[in-house]
């Protein structure tokens, strides 16, 4: 994940979203869901993954941390809060900018 383009993710940063951002995650019950990568970011050096279910009528996003254990990349729910309103602000500042740009 960590060689992607970091970027707001919408139908106007003008490439294909649909085989390169979508991943399987499986809960405790081991059930798999599928989610879209909205975007990945770094903050000081730790690097985080915005992930929302499609299949989901709610606009609900969940704040992930990108780490490695011995089989590769590995996603960690965010559960602290000062870390998710940290992600949440970098988030709204990236998708800001794109929204300037434009």
């Amino acid at each position: 994940m960590s060689n992607k383009e970091h970027h707001v993710h919408d139908e106007n940063c003008g490439h294909d979203h649909e085989l390169e951002n979508t991943i399987k995650l499986i809960d405790e019950n081991g059930d798999e869901t599928e989610f879209e990568i909205i975007i990945t970011l770094e903050k000081d050096g730790v690097e985080y993954a915005i992930l929302k279910n499609p299949g989901d009528d709610e606009d609900d996003m969940f704040a992930f941390r990108i780490d490695e254990d011995e089989d590769g990349e590995i996603l960690v729910p965010v559960e602290d809060e000062k870390e998710i309103e940290m992600i949440q602000q970098i988030y709204n500042e990236m998708a800001d900018e794109d929204t300037e740009e434009e």
